[in-house]
């Protein structure tokens, strides 16, 4: 599977995240920490399926963990500062992106059993094509919520539409 776009994401996000200063935008959003404790939990479920694809067998794809705020907390007090924060970013991104590179076309479009749950309803519970699930449109959207965070210009509306996840856009995405 070709990663280059997938890797691109990574480093702009990467880049964007590690700019000190990154701010909460509303109470009711995450905060940087916590989204990007939420990306480490996705590339950590997509590295896995990735690993089970590569050894035959087929992954089921349940986002539910990903959501947790318990897991997030214990991602973010484990990495003790922001820089190590992001560099479980780094590695988790490097892992999924090895993993990935090594799929094959047919591999990539097997259908999997996937349940991709946002804000507490359930968005995707059928199977999808495993590339569906690698597209870099989620890293993208928390990319730009990283940016708008950056320039101040998260508006209440964009913060009570995200509640700092954007799983549900990405779920739209999915054919």
């Amino acid at each position: 599977m070709d990663t280059t776009e997938f890797e691109a994401a990574y480093g702009a996000l990467l880049e964007a995240a590690a700019i000190a200063g990154l701010g909460v935008p509303s109470e009711e959003a995450w905060d940087v920490d916590t989204v990007l404790a939420h990306i480490i939990a996705s590339s950590r479920m997509l590295a896995a399926a990735s690993a089970e694809l590569l050894s035959g067998r087929t992954p089921v794809v349940d986002n539910r963990p990903t959501q947790s705020r318990a897991y997030f907390d214990a991602i973010a007090r484990s990495a003790a500062r922001r820089s190590e924060l992001v560099g479980s970013v780094r590695r988790c991104g490097q892992e999924l992106v090895i993993l990935a590179s090594q799929l094959s076309e047919e591999q990539t479009a097997r259908r999997v059993p996937t349940i991709i749950v946002d804000a507490g309803r359930v968005r995707v519970e059928r199977p999808v094509a495993f590339s569906s699930l690698l597209e870099s449109g989620h890293i993208h959207e928390h990319l730009e919520q990283l940016r708008e965070w950056l320039e101040g210009r998260m508006s209440q509306r964009a913060a009570a539409r995200n509640e700092g996840n954007l799983c549900q856009l990405a779920a739209r995405a999915i054919p």
